[in-house]
């Protein structure tokens, strides 16, 4: 029987210097609700925990990992986004909470219940699996240039009960046509610029994908340009385009939609007050 506390405290001396207290406290939490397969409340209301020798060998490789700054969300396998889990791992970036932001502003802007979107550059499938949860009408179609990162959306799918049609191709040059119009084209793309990587920390550098992260310092809306370019094509009459951008690149990424000829261009924040999403229509 080991109490609960003196877990937390193994947590503490193995991470310490590595993470700030209430980070290891957090990632304390997380590991033993997916080891122990409980809720945090419970955590704090047991007497005891008896942990399994196969519980204690996991928890050991768990806590290896994390002093090797890998992401918890890679180490217990998963993350919650809005209120549905997903699998995660190396071949697909953790879903940030800036892009729930995007996926509510979506929602609310959209009361419809009949309508088609397609998320580009889908990574997880964390958007594309959430609009079609809350609008089981909507036909939801997602892409993305990784085989892999497919894959594992397309698992993420079927857990979720989400019928998506997904497609592995380069939105920068695709090698077959898409044919269909949509209401809404959303993407979360590669917006990281080469510069910006000395303000990053290891666990995204060393274990997230760089090709789902960044982007050429002299061409920074290369992805942009190229789906605004796609949605004149392929958005429907009255149709919505919603971008997650790089905090910098607000003005920019406005100017670049006008030049093409998108109307009612908005530039939000998000709940840090960092110019965050943009929306336009056309």
């Amino acid at each position: 029987m080991t109490e609960f506390h003196n877990i937390l405290n193994f947590f503490v001396e193995s991470l310490a210097g590595l993470y700030s207290r209430n980070e290891i406290q957090s990632l304390c939490f997380q590991v033993m609700q997916h080891l122990c397969n409980c809720s945090k409340a419970s955590l704090f209301a047991s007497d005891g925990i008896v942990l399994t020798e196969d519980q204690k060998t996991r928890l050991d490789s768990f806590i290896q990992r994390l002093q090797n700054h890998e992401p918890v969300q890679y180490v217990i396998g998963n993350c919650d986004f809005f209120d549905i889990k997903l699998h995660v791992d190396k071949r697909v970036l953790i879903p940030r909470p800036e892009t729930e932001e995007l996926v509510e502003w979506i929602l609310n802007d959209n009361p419809n219940t009949k309508g088609s979107l397609f998320d580009i550059c889908t990574g997880s499938g964390c958007i594309a699996i959430t609009i079609k949860r809350y609008k089981p009408g909507f036909a939801v179609s997602a892409l993305d240039l990784s085989a892999e990162a497919i894959f594992l959306a397309k698992e993420n799918a079927e857990t979720n009960n989400c019928k998506i049609n997904f497609i592995t191709d380069n939105i920068l040059q695709l090698s077959k046509p898409i044919e269909e119009k949509f209401d809404i084209i959303v993407s979360n793309p590669p917006y990281v610029m080469e510069k910006e990587k000395k303000e990053m920390k290891a666990n995204v550098l060393e274990y997230e994908p760089s090709m789902a992260l960044f982007v050429p310092n002299d061409d920074p809306l290369r992805f942009y340009q190229a789906i605004g370019e796609f949605g004149l094509a392929h958005l429907n009459s009255g149709g919505k385009l919603y971008f997650e951008i790089n905090e910098t690149q607000g003005e920019n990424t406005v100017n670049m939609l006008k030049n093409l000829g998108y109307k009612f261009i908005t530039l939000k924040k998000d709940f840090f007050g960092k110019d965050r999403m943009v929306r336009a229509g056309i």
